[in-house]
């Protein structure tokens, strides 16, 4: 990225619409747009934000483009630091790729994906952890994600490693004069050191512990759907999706398998999967399916165990319930709008609650949905106010207090000081990784090629 560059993009999706946006940022902003826009009015095009209705016209050919509302904003105070144009035009794609192609022929450059948002944090807008949110927000799918996302826009988790980084600072401080004035009689508090250090460890380990909750926040839990075969397992997926997304046969072992979906309960996300029924393999194909589903069962943060409530309680069954006992399980007794041959009191003797449901004529998929949800909060899901929902921070956190837990070893040990200023200096590396100040160039960018073009 050239800082000097203007840059232009869509910013909209390709597709008709009622209205397209096409924005520029750089030092040509102004300039290109005043030279390709034409007001209705003689007013005053030099008067920043204040939006304007008017004709995209090409300089070179000529002609009338589009109607548009047109609009410049004056750095420093865009989205990028820069200065900033922006077009609103009609939403169908000729007409934003021909505003588009003018802008390039007036000298600005197509962005590179994320470019808008990367110039935001190499101009000191925001930092590296706001603008992945900006990432999270595009990509929310459920309200608990899109307001996770947002608090971290708005600087929630920055605050806090920002008053980790402070923290550990101030220890390093106190080093620091030790190193510098070893003939000094400097003296610090190496007890209210200790006990800033330590709080800092505990803090960041509640970040850690956050991931879990993050993760079911930002990718969904996995819930899995296990039972011998021919009990409705893919019958129950395809109710709770709401769509023929497994194959339905009255023929036993026709999932091979796992097929997974995502269905949203109260604001989280859930992925459901269903599976290879659980029985002795009949043949190689059905084999690879039901390994895959033992591999998956000790993954999975929930289990749902499909018994068909129209038949008899087999060794199939019993074998299933010795694979899946030590998780967390759901017991479901399907298809009973047929006459049932289950007999519950075996479920009972095992110590196991029930819920009976009927796949085809959906009774039961309500409390069952409850109970997933009701299971899933169990689990540690609490709706915290600073979550960490990515792996990377998640990792540069660990590397953090372990490297704060040897400084406060080796001033236990009363180490050579030096020591203990290294490894402070790594745990603030660690945390400069999280807001991008000593973020790898390679990981900056792949971070900023996850975004659309435009943003």
């Amino acid at each position: 990225m050239e800082k000097n560059d203007t840059v232009c993009a869509i910013s909209t999706p390709v597709g008709e619409g009622g209205i397209g946006i096409v924005r520029m940022s750089g030092q040509l902003a102004h300039p290109i747009l005043k030279k390709i826009f034409k007001p209705n009015k003689n007013s005053n095009f030099y008067q920043p934000r204040t939006l304007y209705l008017g004709h995209i016209t090409d300089p070179e050919k000529g002609g009338t483009v589009d109607e548009v509302f047109a609009v410049f904003m004056h750095e420093p105070n865009t989205y990028t630091k820069e200065d900033m144009a922006e077009v609103y035009s009609h939403g169908g794609y000729a007409a934003q790729k021909s505003i588009l192609a003018i802008m390039i022929g007036q000298g600005a450059r197509l962005a590179e994906p994320g470019e808008f948002t990367k110039r935001a944090f190499l101009n000191g807008r925001i930092d590296l952890l706001q603008a992945e949110s900006v990432l999270d927000i595009i990509q929310s799918e459920t309200d608990e994600e899109l307001k996770n996302a947002v608090d971290q826009l708005g600087g929630g988790l920055s605050r806090k490693i920002n008053g980790l980084k402070a923290n550990i600072k101030e220890a390093l401080i106190g080093v620091d004069a030790l190193i510098d004035f070893p003939e000094e009689d400097v003296e610090i508090d190496k007890k209210g050191m200790l006990l800033s250090l330590r709080s800092s460890v505990q803090e960041i380990e509640g970040l850690v512990d956050s991931y879990y909750e993050g993760r079911a926040i930002k990718d969904g839990l996995e819930v899995l759907i296990v039972g011998k075969p021919n009990v409705g397992k893919s019958s129950l997926l395809n109710a709770l999706l709401l769509k023929e997304k497994a194959i339905v046969t009255s023929f036993p072992g026709t999932t091979r398998d796992l097929i997974e979906d995502t269905l949203h309960i109260k604001g989280i996300k859930v992925k459901i999967i269903d599976s290879a029924g659980l029985r002795k393999p009949m043949d190689a194909v059905e084999r690879e399916g039901v390994d895959r589903v033992n591999q998956k069962i000790p993954k999975a943060d929930l289990i749902i165990w499909v018994l068909d409530g129209s038949d008899v309680y087999s060794h199939e069954d019993k074998e299933v319930l010795s694979k899946i006992r030590e998780m967390s399980i759901i017991t479901v007794i399907n298809k009973i709008d047929l006459s049932q041959g289950l007999d519950r009191a075996v479920l009972k003797s095992a110590g196991l609650q029930w819920i009976e449901i009927s796949s085809l004529l959906d009774m039961g998929l309500e409390e069952l949905k409850n109970e997933i949800y009701l299971r899933l909060m169990e689990k540690g899901f609490k709706k915290n106010s600073v979550l960490i929902t990515n792996i990377r921070h998640r990792e540069a956190l660990e590397k953090t207090a372990e490297a704060i837990g040897r400084a406060i070893t080796c001033m236990k040990m009363q180490e050579p000081v030096e020591f203990t200023a290294f490894e402070l200096q790594e745990s603030l590396s660690h945390l400069g990784e999280i807001t991008g100040e000593t973020c790898p160039d390679d990981i900056l960018q792949g971070i900023f090629d996850r975004f659309c073009i435009g943003k």
